[in-house]
């Protein structure tokens, strides 16, 4: 069967909420039966690949994909998701979140009438269970609050350097935000970096760079974030180990080389300097390590340029920040003291 676009969800232990996730892809304006969802599991160890093999065997539309072993971030998984998509445009949703009703339709409708490689919305950010994100859901009284306010409702760009300010941290640069010509991806080989994390920016950073034509809804909503801070499995962004900054290094540094020569993108840069240092002053690690992190960004700390404000984050804290990054551009020791200083009075 020929499917209008084709959904990607990557899963690793997501029993408890997984099917929210797909429950708002059947019900999708456009037609469920338009729809090709492909699940890639990274080798689970709760009942997530139990409902995996029951939503293949249920649905014709549903194609469930188990790899042997965990990679350790969802780039994989998408990566094979890719490859094995059949239609035309490709969306990625993650296990945890959902499309609110409409979404598909109308990404599907606006890239295909207007031939263009790239179409992103809004998305909102729900902190409560799943099955409650669409209670009371109503888009016209959404109160939309974002970087991009003072813009016209639709933005067309033939390319990003009609408008470079797009390439910036939050929904500009989220995969989940967006439908992307499949052939776009295929023909500049644009894949997810493998175990690191900032992999949503980079590829989305990539095709931005090589896409022809981009919209931007900016004001229609499609995209509900489950953003969990507690318990054993809280969303990536608010796990701060030695591994997870470790692998948001990584990703940091592949964006930073694929953008080396290109001031026009600075914002982006700077929002990712402020970014990393957060995660870097609330993780846990020893000194060792610390110095091996400083000395890295050292020279993305002498070139940042102060006010940078990054958006999931509050004024005072990108305040600090932006003060802290000038210090830790002399000092490592000083830099060391005034972390482990912060995380005391965190505690």
């Amino acid at each position: 069967m020929n499917y209008k676009l084709s959904i990607i969800i990557p899963t690793y232990n997501a029993e408890n909420y997984l099917l929210e996730a797909v429950n708002s892809i059947q019900n999708q304006t456009i037609g469920f039966e338009n729809i090709e969802i492909i699940l890639v599991d990274d080798n689970s160890n709760d009942n997530t690949k139990n409902i995996l093999k029951e939503l293949g065997q249920t649905y014709e539309n549903i194609k469930s994909i188990f790899l042997e072993g965990n990679s350790g971030t969802a780039s994989q998984p998408r990566n094979v998701g890719v490859d094995n998509a059949t239609s035309e445009y490709i969306m990625f949703l993650d296990n945890d979140d959902i499309y609110y009703p409409q979404m598909c339709e109308e990404m599907y409708n606006t890239i295909d009438k207007n031939n263009v490689d790239v179409v992103s919305c809004r998305y909102d950010i729900n902190n409560k269970r799943p099955n409650s994100f669409l209670d009371d859901f109503n888009p016209e009284k959404y109160d939309f609050k974002g970087r991009y306010d003072k813009e016209k409702d639709i933005i067309y760009l033939d390319s990003v350097e009609d408008f470079p300010n797009i390439m910036t941290l939050g929904h500009p640069t989220m995969i989940w935000t967006k439908i992307f010509r499949k052939s776009l991806i295929l023909e500049n080989n644009i894949r997810f970096p493998k175990g690191d994390l900032y992999e949503d920016v980079y590829f989305c950073t990539e095709s931005y760079l090589n896409a022809k034509g981009i919209i931007i809804l900016n004001s229609f909503l499609g995209y509900g974030y489950q953003l969990r801070t507690e318990g054993e499995d809280k969303s990536t962004c608010q796990i701060f180990s030695k591994s997870m900054l470790q692998k948001q290094l990584r990703g940091f540094l592949k964006i930073m080389d694929l953008l080396k020569n290109e001031t026009k993108y600075d914002t982006l840069k700077s929002e990712l300097i402020i970014d990393m240092t957060k995660i870097y002053m609330y993780a846990e690690i020893e000194k060792d390590c610390q110095n091996k992190f400083l000395n890295i960004m050292k020279p993305y700390y002498k070139d940042y340029k102060i006010g940078t404000r990054v958006t999931t984050a509050s004024f005072a804290f990108n305040l600090v920040i932006n003060i802290f990054i000038k210090i830790f551009a002399l000092n490592n020791s000083l830099a060391i003291f005034i972390k482990n200083m912060f995380l005391k009075i965190k505690k």
